[in-house]
């Protein structure tokens, strides 16, 4: 009598290599984040760092005279440049900083993401209503008067840094995140990158040209606005780790403490998405390898008893 073969004491779990998956949303893949530029970058997080500090030292004191340096050449320059298309573009483009707006977007943005993410839904939030805080008390610690050659509208309360900057990159910034819950096309993900970009660029600009901040004031402001985006990153990170959205997909293993759809848990096939933590940045953290080149597929073993 021919007795079978005994059972292999591993089974195999087939995954689908991201190849395999489609109509991915960005938002489980985005191409860049704030933390994706800088974390990696030392070096770059210093020399921000330290700017950031001079200049705040510098502002804060004998009334910044040290950053006039430049701060007056440039301020006067630009404001010799004014002329009637030019200022109703800046003045135009300014109240996209402005605080009424912002914090009204802002709060708009939060509630229509919430139902299609919640973690993107409190990112937002927080940024809309943390950043005026932060705003403040940077101000009110430097306390630098703001230029007053020629304004174009009134400035109110200490100048460094700029509020508008800070605020447009609160808001603005955030822009993309949003979009990628909307979209599976990195082609309009990336135009939303270039028109967040492009409403920062101009509201910076914006400020000079009105005459109510000066050029050290923006360059904080950005400064500043960049290391709040990583920490708004951060806590994306954390909500989408607590309570995953949907958009992430199935890009985990059963037992990871996050959901496993049925047919998932039943053909004991898991998605190789590469948002494998549900975080924003780390989407590319753990790409799919095929074991074997032109495979198209990677196994894993999990030990069993064997049946006889």
């Amino acid at each position: 009598m021919v007795m079978p073969p005994p059972m292999d004491s591993t089974a195999t779990t087939t995954l689908r290599p991201d190849s395999a998956v489609t109509d991915v949303h960005v938002h489980a893949e985005p191409p860049v984040t704030p933390g994706s530029v800088l974390r990696p970058r030392f070096r770059l997080v210093v020399v921000l760092v330290t700017v950031f500090v001079a200049l705040a030292a510098a502002a804060a004191l004998w009334q910044g005279q040290v950053l006039l340096t430049w701060d007056e050449p440039i301020q006067r320059t630009v404001e010799s440049q004014r002329g009637g298309s030019l200022d109703r573009f800046f003045l135009t483009i300014s109240r996209f900083g402005s605080t009424i707006p912002v914090l009204t977007l802002g709060t708009l943005a939060a509630v229509v993401t919430w139902r299609r993410c919640q973690a993107v839904g409190t990112a937002v939030l927080v940024a809309t209503f943390s950043r005026p805080l932060l705003e403040f008390s940077l101000k009110v610690l430097v306390d630098r008067d703001r230029p007053d050659f020629e304004r174009l509208v009134a400035g109110n309360g200490p100048s460094f840094p700029s509020g508008h900057v800070m605020a447009s990159v609160a808001l603005w910034g955030l822009l993309p995140l949003v979009v990628s819950l909307y979209t599976r096309r990195r082609s309009i993900w990336w135009v939303s990158v270039a028109l967040a970009a492009g409403l920062i660029a101009a509201i910076s600009a914006s400020r000079i040209y009105l005459g109510v901040h000066w050029f050290s004031d923006v360059v904080g402001g950005l400064i500043v606005g960049a290391f709040f985006l990583l920490g708004i990153e951060a806590l994306l990170e954390n909500r989408h780790l607590r309570s995953p959205c949907a958009l992430l997909g199935s890009c985990h293993e059963p037992g990871d403490g996050l959901p496993v759809s049925p047919d998932d848990e039943a053909t004991g096939v898991v998605t190789a998405s590469t948002a494998v933590t549900g975080r924003w940045s780390d989407s590319r953290a753990n790409p799919a390898k095929p074991s074997s080149s032109g495979s198209g597929v990677r196994t894993s073993t999990t030990s069993i008893d064997a049946e006889t």
